[in-house]
């Protein structure tokens, strides 16, 4: 019972999440697509840990943005406390998700090879 409920609030907190990067937040250094992965909040609800994927090719501008998302936890706390329903609005920790930058550099290596087609079987 408890695992379904922590699943039903992880889901509210990231639909809130998505639609407050996407239309409150007005913050000069957030660049490139913004994009929440998971959240996992911890069974007494104090602590929700947000994975988050920032899409910008700069790796410096990367990672301003994800320094300007740190730095307006307070601000998307207080906003999805008015937009979820819980009595105590958990500690807010953002985690950056390299996985999109690991899929490219291996995209890289495969393209980067070159295999020969099996044109020989045929003989």
């Amino acid at each position: 019972m408890q695992e379904n409920r922590l699943q039903r609030i992880n889901s509210e907190i990231k639909k809130a999440l998505a639609e407050i990067l996407a239309n409150e937040i007005r913050d000069p250094r957030l660049n490139g697509l913004i994009s929440i992965t998971d959240v996992d909040t911890t069974n007494d609800l104090s602590h929700c840990y947000i994975l988050v994927s920032i899409y910008e090719k700069d790796k410096k501008l990367r990672q301003q943005s994800f320094y300007a998302l740190q730095h307006s936890a307070g601000f998307i706390r207080r906003s999805l406390a008015d937009k979820v329903d819980l009595r105590i609005m958990p500690l807010l920790h953002f985690k950056l998700d390299d996985g999109f930058e690991i899929n490219e550099k291996m995209d890289k290596l495969i393209s980067s090879i070159n295999i020969p087609h099996g044109d020989d079987d045929e003989k």
